[in-house]
C-alpha cells in the first residue's frame, strides 16, 4: 500500500469507495468537482490509500499551520481492518 497525493484520475475510484461506505449522499460537495476544487485549495490535504495501482481510500482534510481538521476518512469496505485508515 502507497499514501500519496490525490491525482484528478482518482475521482471515479474515490467516489466508488464514499458510494460503498454510504457517504456519497451529495455530489456537489463530495463530487468529482468538489475533489477537484478541493486538491486546488492551498489550505488542503487530499491523500488516497492506493494498492496494487488502485485507490481504496482517502482523507481529506485541512491545516491552517499549527492545527488540523480531518474532514472525511473513507476506504473500501474490501480493505478495511487492514491498516488503511491508520497508515
Amino acid at each position: 500500500m502507497v499514501i500519496r497525493e490525490f491525482r484528478p484520475e482518482d475521482c471515479e475510484a474515490l467516489v466508488e469507495v464514499l458510494k460503498a461506505n454510504l457517504q456519497y449522499a451529495d455530489p456537489a460537495t463530495e463530487g468529482p468537482e468538489a475533489m477537484i476544487r478541493v486538491h486546488q485549495c492551498q489550505a488542503a490535504v487530499f491523500l488516497v490509500a492506493e494498492e496494487d495501482g488502485n485507490a481504496i481510500g482517502m482523507i481529506r482534510g485541512v491545516y491552517d499551520g499549527s492545527k488540523a481538521l480531518i474532514h472525511i476518512v473513507s476506504v473500501h469496505p474490501a480493505h478495511q481492518r487492514r491498516g488503511v485508515g491508520t497508515a
